[in-house]
């Protein structure tokens, strides 16, 4: 049981003032009851509670689907470029929203944003091996042969191997590439250290959280409940 004025606060619906002052306007009930005192004990997850005669969902943290365009960095704060967070309409943002991972700046496609750090750290977590697929295009060609060596692990410069990762190639210059780590521009690294080089990257999944096709560049959406719960797994 919590007071009804932090339920509504504590998961972002409202600040604490502004429930205050809807409470005293008599627009809450608790299962049928017109509530106006904010210190009011309710249970988020047995009671039915209406604002203005629709049923409140109580969501402690906020997950949302962004489909970045490119040119926007995947920071909360950049003092040259419009960041993930610049590019969400106002009614989405809110204190604490953070981009789960990065996408490079010329790299679109699926971003999560939360306020969710815990599920957000255990999904970045190398021994969690969330996987995140990706639609490339090449400027040179990629054969078969080149495809089964980078699926077995590729040596960069800087002397790091990678992880063994698949891929399915769609044509001779394109092709989705899954991978379980998210190294510093690791695409580009692998393909540029076989002699290629990447000219498009769209990031289409992660995690099993599949980016929502209807979605225009730089629009968003929240997830859905099977999405959520994909996430915080």
């Amino acid at each position: 049981m919590e007071r009804l004025d932090k339920a509504f606060s504590s998961c972002k619906l409202y600040s604490r003032s502004e429930i205050t002052k809807i409470i005293k306007q008599k627009r809450i009930t608790v299962n049928g009851v017109i509530i106006n005192d904010p210190s009011f004990k309710i249970d988020v997850n047995t009671d039915k509670i209406l604002l203005d005669g629709k049923e409140v969902e109580f969501n402690k943290f906020v997950y949302i689907m962004l489909n970045k365009p490119q040119g926007v960095v995947s920071s909360t704060d950049d003092g040259r470029d419009k960041t993930v967070i610049d590019i969400l309409p106002d009614s989405f943002k809110r204190d604490g929203l953070f981009p789960v991972g990065r996408l490079d700046k010329d790299t679109v496609g699926l971003v999560i944003l939360t306020d969710d750090g815990i599920s957000s750290h255990k999904r970045l977590s190398p021994k969690t091996h969330a996987e995140k697929v990706y639609y490339f295009e090449t400027a040179e060609e990629v054969s078969s042969e080149v495809a089964l060596e980078i699926e077995s692990g590729v040596l960069l410069k800087d002397g790091y191997k990678t992880l063994p990762c698949k891929i399915n190639l769609l044509s001779k210059t394109s092709g989705e590439i899954t991978l379980v780590e998210g190294k510093y521009h690791e695409i580009k690294r692998i393909f540029g250290a076989k002699s290629n080089k990447i000219t498009y990257l769209k990031r289409i999944s992660f995690g099993g959280i599949i980016l929502d096709e209807t979605l225009p560049e730089g629009s968003c959406r929240y997830l859905t409940k099977e999405e959520q719960k994909l996430f915080t797994k």
